[in-house]
């Protein structure tokens, strides 16, 4: 018998609970492969992410959408989408966030190019069709319960209602496997974050609209 699903309630993101949330993102990937080579330093590198996602959220809460877990009124995990069309942040929108743009200049300082280059290699990579599921995390001590999972439907439903495609990347391949089980597949080559043979891989998946199955 499987286990209960763990007790936490889903809901969409207050803008509110920014900062809660952008803090359990940063713990739940600071250990990412992508994240460990473009903030190498192990001390600064969940502040650094805080801020980065502290102006993902923030931007997700109004161009797209943005769901947490909460257990006793904590953000246990976190997950931001994005609508076909959405992504990359148009000029205005990133001058919108020009406060927190140079905040994340001043945290990350030299790791500031890599940043850039992340950033790019990704936006250059989401489909115009595809619902972009930018961000997910969930505590590192309530990992392994349910939580991402629960995130995921809660974003599927969004997307399967609407209809399309979904797209994601991660750096962790670990990862592949855990959401090829919730319906995505590789849909081109790995593609180097760093040089060919100096730093990790993005792992490009997408997961077809339900009931359709696309020729890759």
């Amino acid at each position: 018998m499987s286990a209960p699903p763990p007790p936490d309630v889903v809901e969409p993101l207050h803008p509110s609970g920014i900062a809660d949330a952008a803090t359990v993102l940063a713990a739940a990937l600071a250990d990412d492969p992508g994240f460990v080579h473009l903030f190498p330093v192990r001390a600064r590198r969940e502040r650094e992410l805080r801020a980065m996602y502290r102006m993902t959220l923030s931007d997700a809460v109004r161009y797209g959408q943005a769901y947490v877990t909460r257990l006793d009124g904590a953000v246990t995990g976190a997950i931001a989408l994005y609508p076909p069309g959405t992504y990359p942040m148009t000029p205005a929108r990133w001058w919108r966030q020009s406060f927190r743009i140079a905040r994340i200049a001043l945290h990350t300082r030299e790791h500031s190019l890599g940043i850039i280059k992340f950033g790019d290699v990704t936006s250059a990579g989401v489909p115009s069709d595809s619902w972009y599921v930018e961000a997910l995390g969930v505590r590192p001590d309530l990992q392994r319960a349910g939580r991402g999972k629960r995130l995921m439907a809660t974003v599927f439903a969004v997307i399967d209602c609407a209809g399309g495609p979904s797209y994601l990347e991660t750096t962790k391949p670990d990862n592949v496997g855990y959401y090829t089980a919730l319906g995505y597949g590789s849909v081109k080559t790995r593609v180097p974050l760093g040089t060919p043979n100096d730093g990790p891989w993005i792992f490009p998946m997408r997961r077809d609209p339900v009931g359709v199955t696309v020729a890759r």
